[in-house]
């Protein structure tokens, strides 16, 4: 029987090599009939031939009009609008934003653009943005599209509209119950967060109450008059519910759906409760939330699948995780070797805003490693999940370790705490048996 690897460690419950198709779908030697670069002789590059290809692979798929991305474009006209711009996020690498170093692992998906690439769109917009000959464009390869659900069967969300607290400080942790209407065992096969207001939500994570502990939640969420209840630490109010609950999902900025690998999917029981924990960060002020949750649903069993979350306990409980103030490149390590035999299939990474790097690896016990995801320059803004290309088997004997990397640019000490101007140092993966 699984046993979950929290039960057995204790563990706290947004990289890749160059695509085939991306490599077809660049040439080595641009071509251009818009005239020579002066600074370097090389021709410059145009639309057509050289950088369409581009953004056809690592932007559209964000910045089409119905995209998730800011600004968005119908035609080149507009992108050639927006050259300057495009030019210095490329140049500065936050955009497209991947975060995963490129010699960790292999990845699906992979947007990131080579060095070439960067200098491809430079010196196009530098200048002038040329459209070349649309008659002679280079061949396109299929948009990048973020990960969404085939279907959705079922979408649940907070009862109540809820303003969070301004008066209780920067942070206001709140649960909301929501009662599980299937009336038979199901599997979630995909999921998909659904923030009402991302001004004010900082991360969401729906978690599963067991069928026999559903009657302790209720009576935690009747003791609140108002909008579900207070719940710093866990979605039971404490350290020991964080552990003792399975999660069902999780959202952070730039997290998108997530749909588990073929034949898995996690059991939900009927009379179960789904708890969301939304942290809400009101540095800006407050503002009315009504987050949701769409889901894939299957009635056939489904193989074993979990959302595990890895992190040292002693962090949570306050031990060991101090940041010292105005200090620089501060790292903190943990790891755990495995009794039971599972299959990781992404890895993220999760710290507030002083996160600066982190890596996600599993040694295996004959020396070898898989490194899962390597982060070096960690962006709060985007937490996504990077899906492996091949899934990493861990066996009996074999070690994961997590590493985190801060710097404190503050007066005070700094350690985990549930408020953004804490710090977390996590790791999830999406686990199959």
């Amino acid at each position: 029987m699984w046993v979950r690897i929290w039960a057995a460690v204790v563990v706290l419950a947004g990289c890749g090599s160059v695509d085939d198709e991306r490599a077809a779908a660049k040439s080595d030697d641009s071509q251009s009939s818009e005239g020579l670069d002066s600074a370097d002789t090389e021709p410059i590059p145009t639309w057509h031939q050289d950088v369409a290809p581009i953004f056809s692979r690592s932007c559209d798929g964000c910045h089409a009009p119905d995209g998730v991305g800011s600004p968005t474009w119908s035609s080149v006209e507009d992108v050639v609008e927006w050259a300057p711009v495009i030019r210095a996020a490329v140049e500065a690498r936050t955009m497209p934003p991947w975060k995963a170093k490129g010699d960790c692992s292999d990845y699906t998906g992979d947007v990131s653009l080579t060095d070439d690439e960067i200098d491809r769109i430079v010196r196009w917009a530098e200048g002038d943005a040329p459209l070349g000959d649309a008659t002679a464009a280079a061949a396109l390869p299929d948009a990048w599209q973020p990960v969404s659900l085939e279907r959705v069967d079922r979408t649940m969300r907070m009862v109540d509209l809820y303003t969070p607290e301004s008066d209780a400080g920067p942070d206001d942790y709140r649960c909301f119950l929501m009662e599980w209407p299937e009336e038979e065992t199901v599997w979630v096969t995909g999921y998909e967060l659904l923030p009402g207001n991302t001004q004010v939500v900082h991360h969401i994570i729906p978690f599963l109450i067991e069928p026999s502990s559903a009657d302790a939640y209720r009576a935690l969420d009747a003791a609140d008059a108002d909008p579900g209840y207070r719940c710093y630490g866990g979605p039971g109010g404490n350290v020991d519910t964080l552990l003792e609950t399975r999660w069902l999902g999780a959202w952070a900025p730039g997290v998108p759906a997530s749909v588990l690998p073929e034949g898995t999917g996690i059991k939900v029981e009927p009379g179960s409760l789904v708890v969301f924990q939304v942290h809400y960060n009101l540095i800006n002020g407050s503002a009315p939330d009504q987050s949701g949750l769409a889901l894939t649903i299957e009635t056939e069993p489904q193989a074993f699948a979990e959302i595990q979350p890895l992190t040292d306990v002693r962090w949570v409980l306050g031990v060991g995780m101090d940041i010292p103030p105005e200090s620089t490149s501060v790292s903190h390590s943990w790891s755990t070797t495995i009794s039971s035999g599972f299959t990781m299939h992404n890895g993220s990474l999760h710290m507030h805003q002083l996160g600066r790097a982190g890596r996600l690896w599993v040694e295996h016990a004959d020396g070898t490693e898989d490194c899962l995801l390597e982060v070096d320059d960690y962006d709060f803004d985007w937490q996504r999940p990077y899906e492996l290309k091949e899934p990493v088997r861990v066996m009996p004997g074999d070690t994961i370790h997590l590493s985190c990397t801060w710097d404190n640019p503050t007066g005070d000490t700094v350690g985990w705490g549930d408020g953004t101007g804490d710090e977390m140092c996590l790791g999830v993966s999406l686990i199959t048996g």
